[in-house]
């Protein structure tokens, strides 16, 4: 009976140490800080934008240790998130505290907010309008189609407000072709590829734009096509009228074009690259009436791609995006001889 009556008592003891500690566990207050992220949620993702987006933040807590643990498992879950204004421009948060407070998943943790480092925190905020606009091909430089037709024909911008008086009252949108879409295929054909949608460049820098849809289907049929390729060289040859050679030189201080950037027909850009003998020269033609000005630089006038069998066609190039780059020329008479005569006995 002894025995029934210790065990009875050790289970006795057992529950009461363990009401005690909860109890402790519920009424034990406890400060500490913790550190974590705050972020800026935009009242409508869609139509604005907050930078920065978060801020690193230190809370001090206060509360029973229950509380303060249920607030570190909120914390390792997820970051905590206070809504913005919907507005345009700076916005300060002067008491995070409190808005921290109003967070209803911290509320229910039981933890009072002390304090937070830092108390206020700025931030911008973007609205957001979106706008219609045109969608128009865009080819490749060097491509030549018929029949193009754009699918949609309309898309969508959506971007800063203040950003979009910028732009012309009916906006365009190119569906840009990517020149490598187009490589194999064969001329005279309708063939249709995508092109992802971009404002035309060089009218307008803008940011946080988003496209909608963000690609586009270009239906077209292929007339001929022309790559671009870089000569690391391209001789300068000079073209003077044969008979004025006997009374001027010409000398060239720099005979050489370097870095030369060439437009050429994909079977043409296959041979210069492949070295079989074909070469682009730059050429310039000289006058009876230049030579005798004696001009210290002309432009050139177009460059002629040479074959090894001495045809030549013309093609587009240009050094630094220059179509027609200044060449020194060095024009000197050649002094004429006077004819000897002889003695008279």
């Amino acid at each position: 009976m002894s025995r029934r009556t210790d065990i009875l008592s050790l289970v006795l003891v057992s529950i009461v140490a363990l009401l005690i500690w909860l109890v402790a566990e519920d009424y034990t207050s406890e400060d500490t800080t913790i550190q974590t992220r705050l972020d800026f949620t935009p009242s409508n993702v869609r139509y604005y934008v907050v930078d920065p987006p978060y801020t690193e933040v230190t809370l001090q807590l206060g509360g029973t240790n229950r509380a303060i643990n249920k607030m570190r498992t909120l914390l390792q879950n997820e970051s905590l998130a206070i809504t913005s204004p919907a507005g345009n421009g700076p916005h300060t948060f002067e008491d995070l505290a409190g808005q921290i407070r109003s967070i209803p998943e911290v509320r229910e943790t039981g933890v009072s907010i002390g304090g937070v480092e830092p108390a206020n925190f700025s931030i911008d905020i973007t609205e957001l309008v979106t706008v219609d606009a045109v969608v128009r091909a865009s080819m490749p430089a060097g491509t030549l189609v018929q029949d193009s037709v754009v699918s949609p024909e309309q898309a969508t911008i959506t971007l800063p407000k203040d950003e979009a008086d910028t732009l012309p009252e009916n906006p365009i949108l190119e569906a840009v072709v990517d020149a490598e879409d187009i490589q194999l295929l064969e001329p005279g054909i309708l063939h249709t590829v995508n092109g992802s949608l971009q404002l035309p460049k060089g009218e307008h820098t803008l940011s946080n734009v988003q496209i909608e849809p963000a690609t586009a289907r270009v239906s077209f049929r292929l007339v001929a096509r022309n790559r671009s390729i870089t000569l690391d060289k391209v001789y300068v040859q000079v073209l003077v009228n044969p008979e004025a050679m006997t009374s001027f030189e010409v000398k060239l201080p720099d005979a050489m074009l370097r870095s030369v950037e060439v437009e050429a027909g994909t079977e043409l850009a296959e041979r210069l690259e492949a070295g079989d003998g074909t070469r682009v020269v730059a050429v310039v033609p000289l006058s009876s009436l230049e030579l005798e000005q004696g001009i210290t630089s002309k432009p050139v006038a177009y460059f002629l791609a040479l074959s090894a069998d001495g045809t030549g066609e013309a093609v587009t190039a240009t050094v630094d995006g220059n179509a027609t780059p200044d060449i020194a020329i060095e024009i000197s008479r050649i002094p004429t001889t006077s004819p000897t005569t002889a003695d008279t006995p």
